[in-house]
């Protein structure tokens, strides 16, 4: 058996031991010794204070419960509670709580040693020593049946309050830095900081008390960062316990609550609105229960609680915050799921544009023969002929064996020649084929049939590439909507709850039913208005009634976006949306007619209301007159209305339209594009012109200006030249758009516009229609009253509404 002994230290041994001892105390003093030890060490000594009834103390018995149960270390907090009860408790409660103290730190550090208690556990626990020990002082010191009430009472109130320290406390005691809090801890927290205000109670400084300038500054704090609602709660909860505490008007209750509210209601205006609401919360109530000047709770204490809340640290603030406003409401986490769903719509919009981009490029790096017959071409050319000929051939030795470079070159002229010119002439064969080949007629034949295959061949190819760039372009215009669809998901949105209870109370106000209403500020500062409500079966109520009552209410004049009626089938009820009146307005008469007064015009026309505030009119001329021209121009429209009210940008809309009349058939289609677009906010007008007859504007002071365009139309070349022409329009000016029937009337003039622009000068009507209408007569009159071509004429004026001016 080996023995054990000690081994002697030396004194730089020992010296150094006794300093790495003392130094590690010195750290594991510091460790403990920080905000949240100083915060529970005062929370000990104000609850130990503490007391209801006049004489009741269980708020420090529960907190030495709570603590102790959960936490070795602080094990010193009953020290802490028994001086708080010493300087808050008379004389002869000291025995009684000092008794209940010792046995809670026997009992609970045994089970937190043994069996770690629930809080449940702790709580009724606490609760029995509370009621026992009572019992046994109160048989001491003289029992009555009014004593065993008042003990169950309070153990009743330590069961209570050790299970609200439960929430609250965790909050403190974690490491962790916690910034989002629950409801019950929220409500507990504040529970607590209540109860610990009442160890002020009796604290009285320059005639002031204590515990009313903590309760009106703690009332503060959660009103200013936690908004009506919370300074309410608190405020009530502060009243009930601080009246508790002392026998006294429960008004006091009210005047917290009131003034807690206030303070919320003005915490927009910041510290000092905050600190008016206490003012006046306090003043109001007091006036309304006394009915005269005299304060329940003075002034001089409202105004030092004033006074600290506004000198009060930003940290503080901020520790406090937690506290106040750490529970997220529904429309914080909504806030946050949404921006997290933007974020990952924004990603997969990302990738899709791409994709998309880098298919375009894929399609775009596909080369094209740019001649029908290459170098290699032309010898696999020959050698087919040569094969097929030539090898059946008694003289094919003497031609590719002893002649093989004029055979060859000679059979390559007469394919050159048949490239050039399309056929094959007796002259252009060259002398030396025609002396050797005995089977002349039979080569050139052959030579003309494997010609036509690599001709229809290299046709094709060229009809695949033509296709593939088509679809490149398609695919890099999809790239671009998603690009936009990306901007689109990023813009700032703002949705106004505020001005959505206004509008329910007006609507109520005036008797409209409605079932739901969302406003929405986007990033520029306007509003949309989005109303469901039971379908009125356009007699037009929400251009009648809504719109108006709804600009009374914001401010703004609105107007419904769409003019169609919208009403949701099978559900007898209507979806409008009202945005923000534009500073135009804008007025379209139209005036046609088909050649030779036939009943289908080749000509066809739109013009509409698009997002973003945009006043679109457009005019298409289909080749030639009659049904197929009304089919193109028709496609031609109906294709530029839906891509535009999709939000496809002007120049990849039409450049869309291109492609599709390209690749739609292998007849020719043709047709212009007339497009013109007026923003109605700021006046600007843009003029997009493919093949299309010259526009006019006639301003106010009559002068008129030409917009003249020489692209060609859009389905006969893939790639098209787009002309872009921007112009500021002023209030009662006028845009005039025709077809090109209407500017060959007069075959007199050389510059056929010219009459166009006398005419609309000489013109002194504002009436849109009837300008449209006097124009196409005067077109009539030209072609000597037979009309040799379709003829449309669009005008659009122009006026500033009276809201804007």
């Amino acid at each position: 058996m080996i023995e054990r002994f000690q081994v002697p230290l030396s004194k730089k041994a020992k010296f150094g031991q006794l300093k790495d001892l003392f130094w590690n105390e010195k750290k594991s003093v510091g460790m403990y010794v920080n905000k949240n030890t100083i915060l529970l060490t005062l929370l000990a000594v104000l609850l130990g204070r503490a007391s209801i009834l006049d004489g009741l103390a269980p708020f420090g018995i529960a907190y030495v419960a709570a603590v102790i149960s959960k936490e070795r270390r602080y094990n010193y907090m009953p020290l802490f509670v028994m001086l708080g009860i010493l300087t808050g408790q008379q004389v002869g409660g000291w025995t009684k709580y000092g008794t209940i103290l010792l046995g809670a730190w026997i009992v609970f550090s045994i089970f937190r040693e043994k069996k770690p208690l629930s809080f449940l556990g702790v709580a009724t626990i606490g609760g029995a020593l509370v009621f026992v020990i009572g019992c046994v002082h109160a048989y001491i010191t003289g029992l009555y049946i009014y004593d065993i009430f008042m003990i169950a009472f309070e153990s009743v109130v330590t069961f209570v309050f050790i299970y609200i320290l439960s929430y609250a406390l965790p909050v403190v005691l974690q490491r962790t830095n916690r910034k989002k809090l629950s409801n019950e801890e929220l409500v507990c927290i504040a529970i607590s900081m209540a109860i610990a205000i009442t160890g002020f109670t009796n604290v009285i400084i320059a005639g002031y008390s204590l515990k009313n300038i903590f309760g009106i500054l703690l009332t503060l704090i959660f009103a200013y960062l936690g908004g009506s609602g919370v300074g309410a709660s608190v405020g009530v909860t502060i009243g009930i316990i601080t009246s508790m505490s002392t026998i006294g008007t429960p008004a006091v209750i009210g005047i917290y609550g009131f003034s807690g509210l206030l303070a919320g209601i003005f915490k927009d205006l910041g510290k000092f609105g905050s600190a008016i609401g206490m003012i006046l919360g306090n003043g109001i109530l007091t006036f309304y229960i006394n009915g005269s000047t005299e304060v329940i709770l003075q002034f001089g204490e409202i105004l030092t609680a004033i006074t600290l809340f506004i000198l009060m640290p930003k940290s503080i603030i901020q520790y406090m915050d937690k506290f106040s406003n750490g529970s997220i409401g529904i429309l914080a986490w909504d806030k946050a799921y949404s921006e997290r769903i933007k974020e990952i719509h924004h990603e997969r919009m990302r990738e899709y544009a791409e994709v998309f981009s880098q298919l375009a490029s894929t399609y775009n790096q596909i080369s094209v023969k740019e001649k029908m017959i290459d170098q290699q071409d032309l010898a696999c050319l020959v050698d087919q002929v040569a094969n097929k000929i030539c090898n059946e051939c008694g003289m094919c030795r003497s031609c590719w064996q002893m002649g093989f470079y004029d055979t060859y070159n000679g059979i390559v002229e007469v394919i050159a020649s048949l490239e050039s010119t399309g056929r094959i002439s007796s002259d252009k064969v060259p002398q030396s084929l025609k002396r050797r080949c005995i089977r002349l007629d039979a080569l050139l034949q052959r030579i003309r049939d494997t010609f036509e295959l690599y001709r229809v061949q290299y046709q094709w190819e060229r009809k695949l590439f033509e296709n593939r760039t088509l679809i490149a372009e398609q695919f890099r215009g999809i790239s671009e909507i998603f690009d936009e669809l990306v901007q689109e998901i990023n813009e700032e949105w703002i949705f106004k709850t505020g001005m959505e209870d206004d509008l329910y109370v007006a609507f109520d106000q005036e008797g409209i039913s409605v079932d739901s209403i969302t406003v929405l500020e986007r990033s520029g500062g306007k509003f949309e208005i989005d109303i469901k409500r039971r379908a009125c079966y356009d007699r037009k109520q929400c251009e009648q009634r809504i719109a108006p009552l709804v600009s009374k209410v914001i401010g703004r004049e609105v107007i419904r976006n769409n003019l169609h009626c919208n009403s949701l089938r099978d559900t007898n009820t209507c979806l409008f949306k009202l945005v923000e009146a534009e500073r135009y307005r804008g007025s379209t008469g139209v005036a046609r007619i088909s050649k030779d007064g036939g009943y289908i015009c080749g000509d066809n026309y739109s013009y509409m209301h698009l997002k973003d505030s945009f006043y679109m009119m457009a005019l298409s001329d289909g080749m030639g007159s009659g049904e197929k021209a009304a089919k193109e121009s028709l496609t031609t429209i109906n294709l530029l209305e839906q891509l535009l009210e999709a939000g496809f940008n002007r120049e990849l809309a039409i450049k869309t339209i291109n492609s599709i009349l390209v690749s739609k058939s292998s007849e020719e289609i043709f047709s212009t594009i007339d497009l013109s677009l007026i923003n109605l906010y700021t006046g600007r007008l843009e003029c997009i012109k493919i093949g299309a007859a010259p526009s006019f504007i006639k301003r106010v002071n009559g002068n008129v200006e030409v917009i003249r365009s020489t692209s060609l139309p859009v389905g006969i070349l893939n790639n098209i030249d787009i002309e872009s022409f921007g112009k500021k329009i002023n209030s009662g000016d006028l845009v005039v758009m025709m077809s090109d029937g209407v500017v060959d009337a007069d075959k007199d003039m050389e510059d056929k516009e010219n009459w166009v622009m006398e005419a609309i000068q000489k013109i002194d009507s504002k009436n849109p229609q009837a300008i449209a209408d006097h124009l196409l007569d005067l077109a009539i009159e030209k072609y000597g009253e037979r009309i040799e071509d379709d003829m449309t004429i669009l005008v659009t004026r122009i006026w500033e509404s009276q809201k804007s001016q």
